[in-house]
């Protein structure tokens, strides 16, 4: 049995088509809308602290798969 946490399991990919910029903030820091190809929306609640840590990691990822 998978002894991971049930939220720390792999689900299926969620491709992103688009992310809206609504400029929108919660109690815990910013708020971004995702939208997959067949536009379902996430929406996503970061703490300015991991929106930049998550920004620098995916920047890291992109520049090491397609170069600088």
């Amino acid at each position: 049995m998978d002894e991971r946490p049930k939220r720390l399991r792999e689900t299926r990919d969620f491709i992103i088509n688009d992310v809206l910029d609504l400029a929108e903030y919660s109690d815990r820091g910013v708020v971004t809308t995702l939208v997959d190809t067949q536009g379902i929306r996430l929406r996503l609640h970061l703490a300015v602290v991991t929106s930049e840590l998550l920004c620098e990691r995916i920047a890291n990822s992109l520049e090491r798969r397609y170069g600088e």
